[in-house]
Parts: structure tokens; C-alpha cells; sequence
């Protein structure tokens, strides 16, 4: 396998498990939450773009 190869499965991969999170997050009506800098987000997922 090749550099790009993994490369792209792993873009791949890490796109779907970030649409399966807001999704997710969506259906429980869960903010998402996340560091930035140290400091703690919260972030309504229904404002994310998926």
C-alpha cells in the first residue's frame, strides 16, 4: 500500500466517523464538545456542517 493510499483511507475513515458523530449528537440533542487551545468548547451540532 502505498503512502496515498493510506492517506486516503484514512481521510476516508475520519470523514465517516465525524459524520456519524454529529449525527449522532443531532439525534440525541447532545452539544458538541471539544478543546481548542486549552480552552473547552461546546457547540450546537445542528450548526455544523456535515
Amino acid at each position: 500500500m502505498s503512502e496515498r493510499e493510506l492517506e486516503a483511507k484514512l481521510r476516508f475513515g475520519l470523514n465517516q466517523s465525524y459524520k456519524r458523530i454529529v449525527e449522532e449528537h443531532r439525534r440525541n440533542h447532545q452539544p458538541l464538545i471539544f478543546c481548542e487551545n486549552g480552552v473547552v468548547q461546546h457547540v450546537d451540532p445542528f450548526t455544523v456542517a456535515i
